[in-house]
């Protein structure tokens, strides 16, 4: 039983043992007629399950520009309100220490390159001499095998030879090369990818002096002026906040009790003090996969609900607070009664108590469908428009009980 239920039924119970007293006790020695109930009437209408939650309108796409550089703002280019385009240039930093860093970077880098290539140079012809020693002493070994083959060499001179042919061996694999061309050592090339890394990254600095839009929007947030260092802005806040306020978006937090009624795609009314008596048209475009607290001293969770703002609007702004009326469901020419009609029997179900031609309980079971704040969809054969109901019910009125509507 929802809370509001049992209000309503609580209400009930001491409003009908009220009255019942009363009826009891009669007035002016007459006989009692019947105990006196609030009644209206089954109606056929449409019916709108909706749900009501507020939240700030705000760009369907946002960034915050910021700078990681200690370098002074020499030009700002913007200012709030003005609406840029993905890569346009929004500040200039002072660029001269960089600039000269790259200089000098690029001095180092170009006489790094200028010694490497004298080094392959130089041990390319190393690396020759190196091979015309060892193909000599190879062939000298050969030699020497032939002659003792046919004793015309000593076992010394073989050994001596053979001695030499290794020794050349070894110098020849000594020389850093590839396929017969010298190359660089490991060392070497790290050097230089050092210096070259180091060039990559000043220049990407460089790049980053000149502070452009990652998106497009409107600037919505300036926190710099010239003279600032970029990465010292007031507040610590970040240099520009841009916000594409063309399309809107709102970020309603929906209760994990109502979630499993939000779809995407259902339809929504904004609604909003600028806009008046004015609404405009929304959609639920995504619902988060996870929950969080709704707050430090709450234990609900909530579901962050997306809903983009379909219509346009000139008053609609970004930053105002808005409500988002989420159409759940839809019930077209229904029975309906209004909310205070329903009554929850002892096993649970739910019933309307109905006024009989003859003035008599007659209690109905119903089965409830759409409710609103105020009615009720209710289903049931023994249910037709016009009919009279009880406004709130209680388990002192019984079947056949006589009454008497106010």
């Amino acid at each position: 039983m929802t809370k509001k239920k049992k209000i309503i039924l609580a209400v009930a119970v001491i409003a009908v043992a009220a009255a019942g007293l009363k009826v009891a006790l009669g007035a002016g020695g007459q006989e009692p007629i019947g105990t006196p109930v609030t009644t209206a009437a089954v109606t056929r209408q449409d019916l709108q399950e909706v749900l009501k939650e507020k939240a700030v309108l705000e760009g369907t796409e946002s960034t915050e520009v910021v700078s990681r550089l200690h370098y002074e703002v020499t030009q700002l280019l913007v200012q709030e309100g003005d609406k840029v385009s993905k890569g346009q240039l929004l500040a200039v930093l002072d660029s001269s220490d960089i600039q000269d860093e790259i200089a000098q970077t690029n001095g180092e880098l170009q006489l790094l390159e200028y010694q490497q290539q004298e080094t392959l140079k130089d041990r390319q012809t190393e690396y020759d001499n190196a091979l015309l020693e060892k193909q000599n002493a190879e062939k000298t070994y050969q030699d020497k095998q032939q002659l003792f083959s046919i004793g015309a060499a000593s076992q010394s001179e073989v050994d001596e030879a053979k001695d030499a042919l290794d020794k050349a061996q070894r110098t020849l694999d000594a020389i850093p090369s590839e396929n017969g061309q010298a190359v660089l050592t490991s060392a070497e090339k790290q050097t230089k990818a050092n210096a070259e890394q180091k060039a990559r990254i000043q220049a990407a600095t460089l790049e980053d002096c000149q502070i452009r839009s990652a998106i497009d929007g409107t600037v919505t947030r300036v926190n710099i002026k010239v003279g600032r260092f970029a990465d010292e802005t007031e507040n610590e806040n970040p240099m520009f906040v841009i916000e594409d306020i063309e399309h809107l978006q709102m970020k309603v937090m929906i209760s994990e009790n109502d979630i499993d009624r939000v779809q995407v795609g259902q339809e929504v009314e904004i609604s909003a003090d600028i806009l008046g008596k004015d609404t405009v048209a929304g959609i639920v475009d995504r619902i988060s996969p996870t929950g969080e607290q709704k707050s430090s001293t709450s234990s609900e969770r909530v579901i962050p609900v997306y809903i983009t703002v379909e219509e346009q609007n000139d008053k609609l702004i970004a930053g105002i607070t808005a409500e988002a009326t989420i159409k759940i469901a839809f019930a077209e020419n229904t029975l309906v009664v209004p909310l205070e009609a329903i009554g929850e029997m002892e096993d649970g179900t739910t019933a309307v108590y109905t006024v009989t031609e003859q003035g008599t309980v007659h209690i109905v079971p119903v089965t409830l469908g759409l409710e609103t704040d105020l009615l009720a969809e209710v289903k049931s054969d023994a249910l037709t428009e016009g009919q009279t109901v009880i406004l709130n019910p209680g388990f002192a009125l019984t079947e056949g009980m006589a009454v008497t509507a106010q």
